[in-house]
């Protein structure tokens, strides 16, 4: 079984939210490993007051448009002006696939044979490169980039849309929203001393212009390095906050516990969780390639369990002389 093309309808939850395309090697060069590239088109919409997204752009008590963020805290907002747009989707596009793009090679299951291919007396037997393209469609429908470089898969309805908020570098006071109870660790006003990526809490639905053009690369509650967009990306990817990815059924995504600070390795005995994208830090561990193993699945019908992920992105491919191959005498597993 060899399935070129999934769309992400036919994939189940939380793998459910990209297209990709498995393609393999036609030419002459024998080194060469076969592509799985998972294509993500996201909307960005670029919310102001003149652009206004209910429970995201709220007036506060002055009048003054203001955009709420994850707890609930409202910054002044101020509206997108052309030449920022068009950067932020630039540089959006460039950091996505930077932190996911060309991170893993899937090792081809021994008793896998339809991704062989001939060149000269030999067969060869690829293994899977772990690429993502992301598309961004333009509030007019169309796309950013119209080019190859956007994904063979650039074209289509968005898998996602997100909200961004443009937000005044003057800030040094917020106040919780209206009806927001505070709480310990969420009083109702707080001081800003400086406004930058982690200031104003992004999720996967809502950014700030900060998480590209002023990001906080050093997280100070983790003591870590960090990646809003990568992180959020990973969601996009089907991802949950790391301890869920290791197992812990109480911080997978949808569970009561999953945006618990012990979700992104807060706590854990293994100081490397916090480090990792989808907790609190920037690094990509093996695991990460999970939405690729995931996605091979279906496009081989060999289970993800038999797709083992690397890191060594040299890592070559096999071959056996084509006499050989498909023969009584092949080896069943190489």
């Amino acid at each position: 079984m060899l399935k070129r093309i999934v769309k992400a309808a036919e994939a189940t939850a939380p793998y459910d939210t990209y297209d990709s395309i498995l393609e393999i090697p036609t030419g002459n060069d024998p080194n060469q490993n076969a592509w799985l590239t998972l294509q993500l088109r996201i909307k960005l919409n670029f919310a102001d007051s003149k652009n206004k997204v209910p429970g995201l752009t709220v007036q506060d008590s002055t009048g003054r448009w203001c955009a709420q963020d994850t707890d609930g805290y409202l910054f002044p907002l101020l509206d997108w002006p052309a030449h920022l747009i068009e950067r932020f989707q630039r540089e959006f596009i460039k950091l996505a696939e930077k932190t996911w793009n060309w991170q893993f090679v899937l090792m081809t299951p021994g008793t896998y044979s339809d991704l062989d291919y001939s060149v000269g007396n030999f067969a060869i037997r690829p293994n899977v490169l772990c690429l993502f393209r992301l598309s961004v469609i333009r509030a007019s429908g169309g796309l950013y980039d119209s080019s190859p470089a956007a994904g063979p898969l650039r074209t289509g309805q968005p898998h996602r849309v997100i909200n961004v908020v443009n937000l005044s570098l003057s800030t040094t006071q917020v106040s919780l929203a209206p009806g927001i109870t505070p709480t310990a660790s969420t009083p109702a006003t707080k001081t800003i001393t400086k406004v930058e990526g982690l200031t104003w809490r992004s999720n996967a639905s809502n950014y700030d212009d900060s998480d590209l053009f002023n990001p906080s690369f050093w997280n100070n509650d983790h003591s870590i390095l960090s990646n809003t967009v990568g992180h959020e990306i990973g969601h996009a990817l089907g991802q949950c906050h790391i301890m869920g990815l290791k197992g812990i059924a109480a911080y997978k995504l949808g569970a009561a516990q999953s945006n618990t600070l012990p979700a992104y390795g807060v706590g854990s005995s293994d100081p490397l969780d916090v480090q990792n994208i989808m907790g609190g830090g920037y690094r990509l561990y093996l695991l990460n390639a999970v939405s690729w193993r995931e996605r091979i699945a279906l496009h081989t019908g060999f289970a993800a369990t038999q797709w083992t992920a690397t890191g060594m992105m040299g890592t070559p491919t096999r071959r056996m002389a084509a006499a050989l191959a498909h023969t009584p005498l092949a080896p069943a597993s190489w």
